[in-house]
């Protein structure tokens, strides 16, 4: 009987220290996870710091200056894909909320900012995206469908109505339902 207690006093001592040991390390890791994101959080404050020097025109040696240019080219490369997105997609961008809008538009439907320095088409397309080819599926007429005896007609579905915008009253354009500015004149609907 003392045999089978000092056994499992034994295992009792061995998996208190196994979970110490878990504990510590466990601890440790989480100190370390704290650190390391601490240490991200300085490059961030100094790489800020950088830009800011330099977009006031300051420099910070040949190794800064080639490493500043190659940021500047890759801030155009993503203005450029963002631009052809949005080409795409028939938008733009407010510049001071963000809200898209039809390229036509000449105000922010959202914050009434003008879209005026927002340029309504681009001839140059900085960016092509390869396109791939649409599969095409045969389609078959209602009217088509052979009936046979145990067969239902498909029922006709009409279209729910969809809801009207808003009319300005000052210009007389159709705007969206939901926004608070006029697309065309800039007023409050």
């Amino acid at each position: 009987m003392d045999d089978i207690k000092k056994g499992i006093m034994n295992a009792t001592r061995s998996i208190a220290k196994g979970s110490g040991t878990f504990l510590k390390t466990t601890k440790l890791s989480m100190t370390l996870s704290n650190e390391e994101a601490n240490m991200k959080s300085l490059y961030i404050e100094i790489g800020k710091k950088v830009h800011e020097i330099y977009s006031y025109g300051g420099s910070l040696g040949e190794f800064f200056d080639k490493k500043y240019q190659g940021l500047l080219e890759q801030q155009k490369k993503i203005d450029d894909i963002r631009e052809a997105m949005e080409i795409a997609k028939g938008v733009k961008t407010c510049p001071k909320c963000a809200k898209t809008s039809p390229r036509t538009s000449t105000f922010c439907p959202k914050c009434g900012e003008s879209m005026g320095d927002v340029p309504e088409t681009v001839d140059a397309r900085p960016y092509e995206a390869p396109i791939a080819p649409t599969p095409t599926v045969p389609t078959m007429a209602a009217s088509e469908v052979p009936l046979t005896e145990n067969s239902v007609p498909a029922p006709t579905i009409t279209p729910e109505p969809v809801a009207k915008g808003k009319v300005c009253n000052v210009c007389g354009n159709e705007n969206d339902p939901f926004d608070r500015f006029c697309l065309s004149c800039g007023r409050i609907l």
